[in-house]
C-alpha cells in the first residue's frame, strides 16, 4: 500500500484512482459534456512521450464528488447531492509506432497495430490503495490512418452514440502545419496527413455539433481553419504559432470543467487559453512561454470575417488591376505583419493586416471599420507570450510562393474567391479553379503589367563588394536578402552561412541601391561562426533567426531574437526541432536550453546542392551547452564566399537575382572581372 500525504494531495488536488461507473442506463439524462481526445501519438509519442505526459494530466483529474469527500464532506455534508452535471471523456488512440503509457505510474496498455476507445473513469471516492489504470478500454477497431477524415468521423460517431451529452469538446491532438498541409501525421501510413477540407467533412459527417474544438497542434489558429469547422462547431481554441510538445495544460482546464460544467465554450476557451499561458509560465520553457499564443474564436463570427476578408481582396485586386502605385502603398502593410513559424510558412497575423492604421488612408473609410470590428468580434479572447505581443488571434495564408499543386490544394481551404483570383494573376505557374470565376473578377497576368517588373542592373561598389541597383519598378521592391556561403578548403564542398537583408542606399549615378555593408563579420555561438538564418525582420528593428545545431543524434534550430536598436547580442529563446525530415510537418518538441545544460552539441552548416528533398550537414567542431550561450558577430576568415541575391517584390514574392563569388582576404572584397554586371528583369523561379 502506498504512504499518501494529506498535504502532497492538496498541492496537486488529487491523486487520482479509478472507482469504475456503469454506463448511463436508457432514458437518463446525458451528460453536461463529452469530451472526444482524438490522440494521434505520432513520433511526439514514438520520440518523446508527449501524448503520454498528457494522458497522465487526465488520469490526475476527479470528480465533483470525489474532492468533495475527500475536503467537505465532514464540514459541509448539505452540498452531497448538490454535485454538477457528468463530464464524459473519451480518447482514440493511434499513428505511433510505440506507446509510453504502459511505463510508470498509468499502467495503459495501448497496442500501436489497433485503433483503441478508451473511457477515463474518475473516482467517485478517494482510496490510496495501490493505483490502477484508471482507463476503460472500451473498443478496438483494426489500424487504419488517423489523417484518414473516415476514421476521425467513426470516431465521433462513436462517441456521440456511447456518450450522449448536452455539449461535446473535440480536441485534435498531433502535429500542425497550417493551412497548406492541415494536421496529425500517421507515422504509421508513411507520414499522412489531413487536409482542412478532409477535416471538415469528417466534422460534417460525424454527427455532432461541437461546443468547443480545440486544435492542440500548430499553427491552427487561422481563418482557413476556422472556416473548414464553423458549420459544426461554436467555438474554436488554437495557436497561431507552434506549440510545445506538452500541448495545452490538459489536466487544469478538464479538472475546472468537471468542476463547472455548466460553463459554455467561450468560458471552455478562456480557460484554456489562460491555464496554458500558465502552465509554460511557471516552467523553464524558454521559447515555449515566450512565443506562446492562443486564443478563442467566436465560429459565429466567421462567416462574416470571410465575407469582408473577400471584399478586402477585391478592393486589392482591383487597385492591382488600375493603379500599381496605390497598390504598392497598401501592400506595404504585409512588412509589419508578424509571421508565424519559418520563412516558406506563409501564416500572417490578420491583425497585423486589418489593424494596421496605414490602411485606413488606402481603404475605403467604411470598409476599414467593418473589418476592424468583425475581427475584433470573431477574436474574444487572445494569450501571447511577450515574443508575440503582435499576436491578434487569427492568420491567414498568404500563399504567393506557394506551388502549383499546394495552391490547388489551398483552394479548397480558402474562404475568398477574390483572393484566389489576385494569387492566380501574380502566379505565372498556377490558374485558379474556374469556380473562382463564377464569383470573382478574372485579374490582368502580373507579366501584362509592366509598372510591377523589377529590373536590376548588377554592378560592384566602391568597397568591391557585389551590389545591385534597382533600373525599373522601385516602387515593387519590398526588401532584399542575401545569402551568404563559404567554401570550405578542406572539403571542398560550399555550405550556407545564413542570410540577412541587403542594405538601402541611395547613388547619385544608379538612383536606388543595395549592397551587403558590414561583410567581414558574421553572428557566432561560443566563438564559432553559425548558420544564422533570417526568418522574420519587423519595421521596429526585431529580427528572428534560426540557427541550425546536433546535439548527439538529433537536429534542432537554435531560436535567436535580435532588438537592432537595443545594439544587443541575439537572445536564445530555446531549442526546437523545426520541420519533420520526413513529412515537412512541423515538430513540436521544444527544449529549453537549461534541460541540455553541459552536453556537447555541433553547429550545422547546410551543404550546398545536396540530395534533392534532403538536407546535408557539415558540422563544427563540439561545443558545451551553457545556460546563456555568448552570441556575437565576430570577423570572417579569408576564403572565397558567395553571395546570392533575392528581391522580394511588394507583393513578397521571391525573385532571384543571381549569385555572386567574392574572394576576402580579411579586410577587402574582391570580384572576378565580368563576373558580376548587367541588367536583367527579376522572374519567379519555376520551382
Amino acid at each position: 500500500m502506498k504512504r499518501v500525504y494529506l498535504a502532497t494531495i492538496l498541492l496537486v488536488l488529487l491523486a487520482a484512482l479509478p472507482f469504475a461507473r456503469p454506463a448511463a442506463a436508457e432514458g437518463e439524462d446525458p451528460a453536461e459534456w463529452t469530451v472526444i481526445f482524438y490522440l494521434c501519438g505520432s513520433d511526439l509519442e514514438s520520440r518523446h512521450g508527449y501524448a503520454t505526459g498528457n494522458l497522465e494530466e487526465i488520469a490526475d483529474c476527479a470528480s465533483y464528488s470525489a474532492m468533495h469527500g475527500l475536503f467537505l464532506e465532514e464540514t459541509a455534508p448539505e452540498l452531497s447531492d448538490a454535485a454538477p452535471g457528468t463530464v464524459n471523456v473519451v480518447i482514440e488512440t493511434g499513428g505511433s509506432r510505440e506507446w509510453h503509457a504502459a511505463d510508470g505510474d498509468l499502467g495503459m496498455q495501448i497496442d500501436p497495430g489497433a485503433l483503441q476507445r478508451w473511457r477515463f473513469d474518475m473516482p467517485d471516492r478517494i482510496s490510496f490503495e495501490d493505483e490502477v489504470c484508471p482507463f476503460v478500454l472500451e473498443d478496438t477497431q483494426p489500424l487504419a490512418s488517423m489523417a484518414d477524415p473516415q476514421t476521425l468521423c467513426d470516431f465521433i460517431r462513436w462517441g456521440v452514440e456511447n456518450h450522449p451529452a448536452k455539449k461535446y469538446a473535440l480536441v485534435l491532438w498531433d502535429h500542425g502545419l497550417g493551412s497548406k498541409e492541415g494536421l496529425f501525421i500517421d507515422e504509421l501510413f508513411g507520414g499522412d496527413t489531413m487536409s482542412l477540407d478532409a477535416l471538415r467533412t469528417a466534422l460534417a459527417e460525424g454527427g455532432a455539433q461541437f461546443e468547443a474544438v480545440i486544435f492542440d497542434a500548430c499553427m491552427m489558429g487561422s481563418i482557413e481553419t476556422a472556416w473548414a469547422i464553423s458549420g459544426n462547431a461554436r467555438w474554436m481554441v488554437a495557436s497561431e504559432e507552434v506549440v510545445a510538445g506538452q500541448g495545452t495544460a490538459i489536466g487544469d482546464w478538464l479538472q475546472q470543467l468537471i468542476f463547472t460544467p455548466q460553463w459554455d465554450g467561450r468560458r471552455l476557451g478562456r480557460w484554456i487559453c489562460d491555464m496554458t499561458q500558465r502552465k509554460y509560465a511557471g516552467s523553464d520553457g524558454g521559447q515555449a512561454q515566450d512565443t506562446l499564443t492562443w486564443a478563442v474564436i467566436d465560429l459565429d463570427q466567421i462567416e462574416r470575417v470571410a465575407r469582408l476578408f473577400d471584399r478586402f481582396f477585391a478592393d486589392w485586386g482591383t487597385t492591382y488591376a488600375t493603379n500599381p502605385f496605390m497598390m504598392m502603398n497598401k501592400a506595404s502593410v504585409l512588412k509589419e505583419a508578424f509571421e508565424f513559424g519559418l520563412n516558406g510558412d506563409n501564416m500572417i497575423d490578420l491583425a497585423g493586416i486589418f489593424y494596421n492604421p496605414y490602411l485606413a488612408v488606402n481603404l475605403d473609410w467604411d470598409m476599414y471599420s467593418e473589418l476592424l470590428d468583425a475581427l475584433s468580434d470573431a477574436v474574444v479572447y487572445n494569450v501571447h507570450g511577450p515574443d508575440r505581443s503582435q499576436a491578434g488571434g487569427l492568420s491567414f495564408c498568404y500563399a504567393v510562393d506557394l506551388t502549383p499543386s499546394e495552391l490547388d490544394a489551398y483552394a479548397l481551404n480558402c474562404p475568398s474567391p477574390s483572393y484566389l483570383a489576385f494569387l492566380d494573376a501574380i502566379n505565372p505557374t498556377w490558374t485558379a479553379p474556374d469556380w473562382v470565376y463564377e464569383q470573382a473578377e478574372r485579374l490582368p497576368e502580373i507579366l501584362e503589367l509592366p509598372d510591377y517588373q523589377v529590373r536590376v542592373e548588377k554592378y560592384v561598389d566602391g568597397n568591391g563588394a557585389p551590389a545591385i541597383a534597382i533600373k525599373e519598378g522601385y516602387a515593387s521592391v519590398n526588401m532584399v536578402l542575401v545569402d551568404l556561403y563559404r567554401l570550405n578548403d578542406q572539403t571542398g564542398r560550399t555550405v550556407r552561412l545564413g542570410s540577412t537583408l541587403a542594405q538601402p542606399d541611395f547613388d547619385e549615378a544608379r538612383g536606388l541601391i543595395y549592397n551587403f555593408n558590414g561583410f567581414g563579420v558574421w553572428p557566432t555561438v561560443e566563438g564559432v561562426h553559425c548558420d544564422a538564418e533570417l526568418v522574420f525582420k519587423g519595421e521596429m528593428g526585431m529580427a528572428l533567426y534560426n540557427i541550425p545545431v546536433r546535439i548527439g543524434s538529433d537536429n534542432y534550430l537554435l531560436r535567436c531574437g535580435h532588438d537592432e536598436f537595443a545594439d544587443e547580442p541575439l537572445t536564445v529563446y530555446g531549442l526546437w526541432e523545426g520541420y519533420d525530415a520526413d513529412s515537412g510537418v512541423f515538430n513540436r518538441n521544444v527544449v529549453p536550453l537549461s534541460a541540455v545544460v553541459g552536453q556537447e552539441f555541433t553547429l550545422l552548416y547546410p551543404i550546398d546542392g545536396g540530395e534533392e528533398g534532403r538536407t546535408l550537414y557539415e558540422a563544427s567542431e563540439p561545443l558545451t551547452m551553457y545556460r546563456q550561450l555568448e552570441m556575437a558577430p565576430k570577423p570572417l576568415a579569408s576564403g572565397i564566399y558567395y553571395i546570392d541575391f533575392w528581391v522580394k517584390d511588394g507583393f513578397k514574392r521571391r525573385l532571384e537575382v543571381g549569385r555572386a563569388e567574392v574572394y576576402w582576404d580579411g579586410e577587402t572584397l574582391s570580384v572576378p572581372e565580368g563576373a558580376w554586371q548587367g541588367e536583367m528583369t527579376l522572374t519567379v523561379p519555376e520551382e
